[in-house]
């Protein structure tokens, strides 16, 4: 009986990367339906070669490393071979493998471990959450980079041919295909998502923006260069409110940026940066605050992807202030449970946070209340759409 699902990639365990929560969030939802799960990523240390635990069991999910998934063998690397996937395949047998889901695998890897799965008997299944553009000033870095790219969305999925999608702009993108799209799902009665008491309405106060993540490079992923701008409108105009980013500090903001030393000055301690945070800590950044805010551009790259701000913010009651991006209009109704900017300019993101600082506190609780009455990443929304998915893989057999 074929009754395992195995994920496998490079993400870090168990919430050092974005895609290491999202992965546990599907392994979890898996089980719910009734499969035995198994999830190879990477731990924050490699095992060693002759580790006796090399199994650590992670919001009641089995996890090993990929690096070393068995220990006292000696594996080639994932990113060029299926040599360590397939070890964990044979160890449990391969036909109780129903399939193995590949998370934004390399293309050399994937291309490997989609013909080891098929050759057994086993569906593969290939995740897409991300369409890489070009980063920062290495060429060489950038060419192997988007290569793998388009011939994993060109050609891997179509030799898989059943595709997990995390946007329908890509879903739409693969008519023929096997999909099933999944934005993110997310195992609300996990403490880690347990929300902050509402206010009593009559408080008022300055509204408390939160920006929790990694910028990238240049901060170009996230604008917030954009942000820092707006809010120096802001400040000009004489609104109060209390901006907190982490994921960098000051410094390395201007680093980048040292054109904004004078917007700094201007906002004075309106705006603090913490630097780097854990997971941990940055959900409870959020969870005070009364909005998360990050914009995009409509790109190739935040049309594939959807964002884990909105997921995490969203799961803990709290509004978001975002533009149109990806399948962000899905979920955010302007003025009820967030505020969509109406683009990524100075002039559209100011607006956005000026109608958030000119709300009062009972509007700002109404926002939060709308926010909670339904979380739509929840397991339940997902269950039935990823059951026929999994009973109609293509390329299973026995």
């Amino acid at each position: 009986m074929r009754d395992t699902i195995i994920f496998a990639g490079g993400y870090g365990l168990p919430d050092r990367t974005a895609s290491g929560i999202r992965v546990l969030g599907m392994a979890t939802l898996f089980r719910r339906l009734g499969y035995q799960v198994l999830v190879l990523g990477k731990f924050e240390q490699a095992p060693t070669m002759d580790a006796a635990e090399h199994e650590k069991i992670i919001d009641d999910i089995p996890c090993r490393d990929i690096r070393q998934p068995l220990p006292g063998q000696v594996f080639r690397s994932y990113v060029v071979s299926a040599h360590p996937v397939i070890a964990a395949v044979d160890e449990i047998g391969a036909l109780r493998v129903r399939a193995v889901l590949a998370y934004n695998y390399p293309a050399r890897g994937a291309f490997a471990l989609i013909r080891a799965c098929q050759s057994r008997g086993i569906a593969p299944v290939l995740e897409c959450a991300d369409w890489y553009g070009w980063e920062g000033r290495k060429i060489l870095r950038n060419l192997w980079r988007l290569t793998g790219v388009a011939v994993r969305m060109h050609i891997l999925t179509r030799l898989a041919g059943n595709i997990i999608c995390a946007s329908s702009w890509l879903q739409n993108k693969l008519p023929g295909q096997h999909t099933l799209l999944l934005p993110w799902v997310i195992d609300i009665t996990h403490p880690r998502w347990a929300r902050a008491e509402l206010e009593v309405p009559s408080i008022d106060r300055p509204v408390r923006f939160v920006y929790s993540g990694s910028p990238g490079v240049g901060l170009y992923k996230d604008r917030l260069p954009l942000m820092i701008e707006a809010l120096t409108v802001l400040a000009r105009e004489g609104h109060l409110f209390d901006c907190t980013i982490a994921g960098l500090t000051e410094a390395q903001y201007l680093a980048v940026v040292p054109q904004h030393r004078d917007c700094l000055r201007e906002i004075g301690d309106q705006v603090r940066f913490l630097g780097r945070i854990s997971h941990t800590e940055s959900i409870t950044l959020v969870r005070n605050a009364d909005f998360s805010v990050f914009f995009r551009e409509t790109n190739r790259m935040s049309s594939t992807g959807f964002p884990t701000k909105f997921v995490e913010a969203t799961t803990l009651g709290v509004p978001v202030i975002s533009n149109a991006t990806s399948d962000i209009p899905r979920y955010l109704r302007d003025g009820v449970n967030g505020i969509m900017a109406t683009g990524v300019s100075k002039r559209a993101v100011s607006e956005a946070l000026r109608r958030a600082v000119n709300m009062s506190a009972a509007e700002r609780g109404a926002m939060q209340v709308a926010c909670r009455t339904d979380n739509p990443f929840g397991i339940c929304h997902w269950a039935e759409p990823t059951k026929c998915f999994l009973d109609d893989l293509r390329g299973m057999h026995d």
